[in-house]
C-alpha cells in the first residue's frame, strides 16, 4: 500500500498531542496516514478505530537513552524500508529527519519537517555542547532535502528562516481541539487531596528549566496548595529531593504520564496551571508550550513566565499572570495567589471561552491541509 502521509516520531504516540492532532486532521479529510513511532498493541487498536495505522517500532521503555532508541529505530526502518511506502514523510523532530530523508529518497517522495523546537539550541543540551553540535550538524545537513517545514511559533519561524537560510516556515500552533471545561474532582479523589486545598498542576516533561523547582520552593509560602506533576523525566528525583529540603514533599504529587486523550479531564480537575519556563536555552526563550493553551481550554488560569511568545498571548488574552523567570519564591507565591483573586477570576472567566476559541486546533487545520496537500 502507498500511504498519503507517513509520520515518524521518536516518542510515545499516546502522549504526542501534536502528531495525533496532525494525523487526525488528515484522516478526517480523506488522507491515508501511517504512524511509525513508540507505542503498544493497545495503541494500534485504539488508533485503528479512527482510521489511523500505527506501527510501534519500539515499545515504551522507562527513560531509555536517546541514542540507543535512535539507533534501534533507524536500524529497524533501514531493514524494513520497503514496507513503508508513502507520498510524504513527515519528520516530527530533528532525530527522525535523517530517517524521513532515507525513506523519501527510496520512493522519490516529499519530506516535511515539523521543527517543534529550536533543535539547534535545546534546553536538555545547554550543558552538553558536543551533543548539541552533532544535532545541529544533522539538522543543517538534512534540512536541504525538506520540501516544506513548519514550526509551533512565530519567533521560531523567524529565527530558523535566518539561521538555516530558508523561506520563513509556516506556523502551526501547538494547541488543543476546542472543548468546553468539564470540571471534576478527579485529582482530588485519586490522591485524597483535602477539599480546602487548592490544586496546582504542571503537565509535561519533568526537566530542568521548566520552573518546577521554583514552584516547589514557593510552596513553603503557600500552605493551602498542592502541586500535581503530570509527566515523567529523570529530573523528578531532583524535584523530590528539593521538596524534602523545603519540607513540602507531602504536597508534591507525582502523577506519572497520562495519555493525551485522557489529559483534559485531569487538567480540569485542578485549580490553576503552571507554565513557568526558564530561558536556559534559545528554544526555551522562544517557548510557546501547548500546556498554556490546554490549561485555558480546561478553564483554569496559569502562572506564566514572562517570555516573549507567551507575553504576546497574555497581552491579547489575560489567561494567566506573568512572572519574571528570575523571580524569588516569595514573588512566585504572591503571583500564584493572584490567580485566585476574585477580580482576576471574574476577568479570566469572562474571556476564557473567547481565548479558547481563538487558540484551538480547529483554527490550525487549514494550514495543515495546505502543507500536506499542496
Amino acid at each position: 500500500m502507498v500511504y498519503d502521509v507517513c509520520f515518524l516520531l521518536l516518542q510515545s504516540i499516546a502522549h504526542d498531542a501534536r502528531t495525533l492532532n496532525l494525523a487526525r486532521t488528515l484522516v478526517k479529510n480523506g488522507k491515508s496516514v501511517l504512524l511509525l513511532g513508540i507505542g503498544t498493541a493497545d495503541d494500534c487498536a485504539h488508533l485503528a478505530l479512527e482510521g489511523l495505522i500505527f506501527i510501534p517500532i519500539l515499545p515504551p521503555t522507562p527513560l531509555s537513552k536517546l541514542f540507543l532508541r535512535w539507533m534501534k529505530f533507524y536500524v529497524f526502518l533501514f531493514f524494513k524500508r520497503n514496507e513503508f511506502c508513502s507520498r510524504i514523510y513527515c519528520a516530527e523532530d530533528v532525530f527522525t529527519l535523517p530517517m524521513a530523508v532515507m525513506l523519501a529518497s527510496k520512493f522519490n517522495s516529499k519530506v516535511i519537517y515539523d521543527s517543534r523546537e529550536i533543535f539547534s539550541a535545546l534546553a536538555s543540551n545547554h550543558s552538553r555542547p558536543l551533543r548539541q553540535k552533532i544535532i545541529t550538524l544533522i539538522e543543517k545537513k538534512y534540512v536541504k532535502n525538506v520540501t516544506r517545514m513548519f514550526t509551533s511559533g512565530e519567533l521560531d519561524s523567524e529565527y530558523l528562516s535566518t539561521y538555516l537560510s530558508i523561506p520563513t516556515p509556516v506556523v502551526i500552533m501547538n494547541v488543543p481541539p476546542f472543548s468546553t471545561p468539564n470540571h471534576s474532582n478527579l485529582l482530588r479523589d485519586k490522591y485524597s487531596i483535602p477539599k480546602n486545598s487548592r490544586i496546582l498542576i504542571y503537565q509535561g516533561w519533568i526537566a530542568e528549566g521548566r520552573g518546577i523547582i521554583e514552584v516547589v520552593k514557593a510552596l513553603q509560602h503557600l500552605p493551602e496548595m498542592v502541586l500535581c506533576l503530570v509527566g515523567d523525566g529523570e529530573f523528578q528525583t531532583v524535584v523530590l529531593e528539593r521538596a524534602r529540603q523545603e519540607h513540602v514533599e507531602n504536597r508534591v504529587i507525582f502523577c506519572g504520564k497520562v495519555p493525551y486523550d485522557h489529559l483534559p479531564l485531569l487538567t480540569a480537575s485542578a485549580d490553576a496551571g503552571i507554565c513557568f519556563i526558564e530561558p536556559i536555552s534559545l528554544s526555551y526563550s522562544f517557548a510557546l508550550p501547548n500546556k498554556l493553551f490546554e490549561y485555558c481550554m480546561a478553564g483554569i488560569p496559569t502562572l506564566v513566565s514572562d517570555l516573549p511568545a507567551m507575553r504576546r498571548v497574555l497581552e491579547e488574552f489575560p489567561i494567566g499572570i506573568l512572572v519574571d523567570p528570575k523571580a524569588t519564591s516569595i514573588l512566585i507565591a504572591k503571583s500564584i495567589r493572584e490567580l485566585f483573586d476574585e477580580q482576576f477570576q471574574l476577568k479570566f472567566h469572562e474571556i476564557q471561552t473567547t481565548a479558547a476559541r481563538n487558540y484551538c486546533w480547529e483554527n490550525q487545520e487549514h494550514k495543515v491541509l495546505d502543507i500536506f496537500t499542496s
